[in-house]
């Protein structure tokens, strides 16, 4: 049973991997998912909630609703930091020099930043950012 819930898991991961570039909710995940050892919407609750849980995954809330949303983290997502549309979902990668200029500036009042952990949040110009 063991061997059962490692490959959904793998599944999982494979998909997420394949999908790095967007946000999705569980039952997009569930949905998207295919193959012959695909987990099912419970299965994938809980295996998500492992994986944020193991932080290879990061659950955000959509703007001001409670619809949560996954994305994968990369090995890059712990070097910089994200900043994420609160109207689309979309994740934006910072450049390595700017998160280091941002985290330098935090330091000089005595803040270290996590940039694995922090992500700012705004709106993008295709929703409207200015």
């Amino acid at each position: 049973m063991k061997n059962y819930h490692t490959e959904q898991k793998q599944a999982l991961l494979t998909f997420l991997q394949e999908n790095a570039d967007r946000p999705m909710t569980i039952s997009q995940i569930a949905t998207g998912l295919s193959g012959e050892r695909v987990p099912g919407k419970s299965t994938v609750y809980r295996l998500m909630d492992r994986l944020v849980q193991e932080g290879a995954v990061r659950r955000f809330v959509r703007g001001n609703s409670r619809h949560f949303l996954y994305q994968i983290m990369t090995d890059r997502c712990h070097e910089h930091l994200h900043c994420r549309c609160v109207s689309c979902g979309k994740l934006y990668h910072l450049d390595r020099s700017v998160s280091a200029h941002m985290e330098q500036m935090l330091a000089t009042s005595g803040f270290v930043l996590d940039p694995a952990k922090t992500t700012l949040m705004g709106t993008c110009d295709g929703c409207g950012g200015q």
